[in-house]
């Protein structure tokens, strides 16, 4: 779903993202890397990075190795009660209920979700642009 997202929101990011990780595959195939090899047959989205993270708060923050011009795309669920998103330097805050997506540039704007009661798991889907220097394939610009 948030690489479908992304398709609409930011259209060079996606495409970016799909020109990184064929580029990829065509690296991995002369290089006997079959562990890299293997994960690309299975990996299914234009993002190069996923993190999880599981009923924890997240302090406010900027991610300084992703790439400025690109959104982040965080989603989230669970079993759980008022949840809310930060983003101070917006001065915005945002109800990060189960099933919600949020999409920003995370290495520009500082961002956390505070505590919640039960159990949330919340997916941050990113680029890094090390990813795409190795791929030898330019990020993108900025969202139109």
């Amino acid at each position: 779903i948030a690489t479908a997202a992304l398709r609409v929101m930011h259209p060079q990011q996606y495409w970016t993202g799909l020109q990184a990780f064929a580029s990829l595959r065509d690296k991995v195939g002369g290089k006997e890397l079959l562990k890299m090899s293997e994960t690309l047959q299975y990996w299914a989205t234009v993002f190069n990075i996923l993190t999880i993270i599981c009923n924890q708060e997240t302090q406010n923050h900027r991610d300084h190795s992703l790439i400025p011009k690109c959104f982040d795309i965080l989603t989230s669920v669970g079993n759980y009660l008022n949840a809310w998103m930060s983003m101070p330097s917006l001065q915005l805050e945002f109800r990060y209920n189960p099933g919600c997506m949020i999409a920003f540039s995370g290495r520009i704007v500082r961002h956390g979700v505070h505590a919640v009661e039960g159990d949330q798991i919340g997916w941050a889907w990113y680029m890094r642009d090390a990813v795409h220097i190795y791929a030898r394939i330019p990020s993108c610009g900025w969202a139109m």
